[in-house]
């Protein structure tokens, strides 16, 4: 590979993974917030009902990651766009 294809790469994978870690960040704040204004409202019941709360938070807070992913997808594909898919090919 030369070195404007392992550049190119480098840079695609380091974007991807700081819209990654942006999108994360706004699917915590997205569950925070639901928790504080009652969409997911903490039980008040015993300790079992406690555990089995976290699985409902973990799985909320998944979807709202998944909510972002045609972004990232976008986002990365104009950008690979932007440099030229022909830089991608190992040659």
């Amino acid at each position: 590979m030369g070195p404007q294809t392992i550049a190119a790469w480098t840079q695609l994978y380091a974007a991807v993974g700081l819209l990654a870690a942006i999108c994360s960040g706004c699917a915590l704040l997205k569950t925070i917030y639901d928790i504080r204004t009652g969409v997911i409202a903490p039980p008040q019941g015993s300790g079992l009902s406690r555990l089995l709360w976290f699985p409902k938070v973990w799985l909320h807070f998944q979807l709202s990651y998944l909510c972002g992913f045609p972004c990232i997808l976008a986002i990365a594909i104009l950008y690979a766009h932007y440099i030229g898919f022909a830089e991608f090919i190992p040659s």
